[in-house]
């Protein structure tokens, strides 16, 4: 007969000593002075807003067709113009070719950007 196995219960102290974040997963800092949003662009769209906020992305319909870059472009605008900073700070990081796309603002809090995306959101 086998001798049986003496368990552990392992606690999870890396949950307990983490607080927390009042930031969804979809917009994180990127040091020294950036953050990055990760969104979902839905292009064609007859407006352009901002549709939902989760862990995983961020929701933003685009009034431009998804063909020559356009729809980057109508984008990039879009996200600037709702952070309230100029266009040169706004860049695709990666997704120029997806619906999936990480855009990068820099010289900006998390803050900020998280404030002037829930205004965004509210007043839809």
């Amino acid at each position: 007969m086998a001798p049986s196995k003496k368990t552990k219960s392992k606690g999870n102290s890396v949950e307990s000593t983490q607080s927390p974040s009042k930031y969804p997963a979809c917009i994180r800092p990127i040091p020294p002075s950036s953050v990055a949003i990760s969104i979902h662009a839905k292009p064609g769209s007859k407006l352009a807003a901002i549709t939902d906020m989760s862990d995983d992305a961020l929701g933003v319909q685009i009034d431009a067709p998804p063909k020559d870059g356009e729809a980057n472009a109508a984008l990039i605008d879009f996200i600037s113009s709702v952070i309230g900073v100029k266009r040169r700070q706004v860049s695709l990081g990666s997704g120029s070719k997806s619906r999936d796309k990480v855009v990068i603002i820099e010289e900006v809090t998390l803050q900020t950007v998280f404030d002037a995306l829930n205004r965004a959101l509210l007043n839809q």
